[in-house]
């Protein structure tokens, strides 16, 4: 059953992820990434990391996607009128398809080889106490830099979305 279930959340996810990416209206890529997301937080509790699959639907739906959704509206985006892929557009994403290609098939190759399975693997942390220990005390520097870059992403979003004249 869960194999099924998993087949149904990965098919559901890369769906979502190519709607993100083909949709021409912005405001449908973010519904469809919020059912990306949602999708990969069911993958995370079938994986057994129900804590993750939480921070996920809390911190990447409730907060990222809103302030994406905030940033739509402020931009006041129109549709596209131009066509769903431009010839310049493919030779752009030629190299990050290579690219990710590449990354697949080392990445296959290298859990064929078992060079993962005799890595020595770190304790797991215990609970919620001690993942926020380790956030606040080893990682600290990190989780100051990713505050730093959404307070950065939302003043950009703001000073793009004024008008000449000064006020949004």
């Amino acid at each position: 059953m869960e194999t099924v279930i998993f087949w149904i959340l990965s098919a559901f996810a890369v769906a979502a992820a190519l709607a993100v990416v083909f949709f021409k209206r912005a405001v449908n890529g973010v519904i469809s990434l919020l059912a990306l997301m949602l999708a990969l937080a069911g993958l995370y509790v079938l994986m057994g990391a129900p804590l993750v699959a939480f921070f996920q639907v809390i911190v990447y739906v409730g907060a990222v996607l809103v302030l994406f959704a905030f940033v739509i509206m402020l931009l006041n985006l129109k549709e596209s009128v131009r066509p769903l892929i431009f010839l310049a557009d493919v030779k752009a994403a030629t190299p990050a398809a290579l690219f990710a290609v590449g990354i697949v098939v080392l990445s296959w190759l290298a859990l064929q080889d078992g060079v993962f399975s005799k890595a020595a693997a770190l304790p797991p942390a215990s609970g919620l106490r001690q993942i926020a220990v380790d956030l606040f005390t080893r990682h600290l520097l990190v989780f100051e830099l990713a505050s730093v870059i959404l307070l950065v992403a939302a003043v950009a979003a703001i000073v793009i979305s004024r008008k000449e004249g000064g006020r949004p």
